[in-house]
């Protein structure tokens, strides 16, 4: 079986069974488990777990599903049976909103998160909002700094859950302005792809195609370094500035579809 699908999403989301965000994600969970599906539901980013898990409770529910709460209290629970017996039994899984360090420094290297990793390559789904996406891919802004653009030192990046390979993912983008973000992150990365979704927006990731569609009412940037001609960062230090040329941005609607292994963007109607 192949690897499953990924839905990131950029945040600000109504939890309602008529968002197109979540049937799209729940339409996913019954391809790949057709009848009544088992949401994992993943709280562990949120401040407030208890509020986050009632309300992905009931708006999975609603969806005719079944949801196991899976919120280990520390990384001690995290590595007991129970918890990965909760992983073992869901069909597809939902990461909450929150920090993001919450849920990379509570999971990662834990029996969870190994069962998660292989129910994924199982073909499992795992979506995320916010934090709950931001935390998919390899490396991951953990932190952010910036007081000033484009300031070395400004972007804190640590490991993610590496669901995502060679890619950053940022959420809230246009809404709150974190073009500068992503474009420092990639200066700094040039091998590393970033990808910023707009709130009320999704991207759909189908990893054995190596490309990705947006869904919802705003955009997603794809913000490039690979093609980076040159720039500073290998030398400097904290609190200078960057320099960089050859940096790619590609800016995709709902129905756009993105090849990230050719680099390409793809219109509805090219498909």
């Amino acid at each position: 079986m192949s690897r499953g699908t990924i839905i990131a999403m950029g945040g600000n989301i109504d939890l309602r069974p008529d968002t197109p965000l979540f049937k799209e994600y729940f339409n996913i969970a019954q391809k790949i488990t057709p009848g009544t599906p088992t949401i994992g539901i993943i709280p562990t980013a949120s401040g407030s777990p208890k509020r986050s898990m009632e309300g992905y409770s009931d708006l999975f529910e609603s969806f005719s599903s079944k949801t196991v709460v899976i919120n280990p209290k520390d990384r001690e629970e995290a590595n007991k049976d129970e918890m990965v017996e909760k992983v073992e039994k869901s069909d597809a899984f939902f990461l909450t909103g929150g920090h993001q360090l919450r849920i990379t420094a509570l999971l990662g290297g834990t029996e969870l998160l190994e069962k998660l990793k292989e129910k994924f390559e199982d073909g499992a789904l795992i979506g995320g909002t916010s934090a709950g996406s931001v935390c998919l891919t390899s490396i991951m802004i953990s932190g952010n700094l910036l007081e000033r653009p484009f300031v070395h030192g400004q972007v804190e990046l640590t490991q993610g859950l590496g669901f995502i390979p060679d890619m950053v993912i940022d959420t809230h983008f246009t809404e709150r302005g974190r073009f500068p973000r992503l474009i420092h992150v990639v200066s700094e990365n040039p091998g590393t792809r970033g990808i910023g979704i707009g709130e009320g927006t999704a991207t759909v990731w189908d990893l054995e195609k190596e490309e990705f569609r947006v869904i919802g009412r705003n955009t997603v940037a794809v913000v490039d370094g690979v093609n980076i001609s040159k720039n500073n960062a290998p030398g400097l230090k904290l609190g200078e500035p960057i320099s960089v040329s050859g940096v790619t941005v590609h800016v995709l609607s709902g129905g756009a579809r993105f090849d990230y292994d050719e680099c390409e963007m793809f219109l509805p109607e090219e498909d």
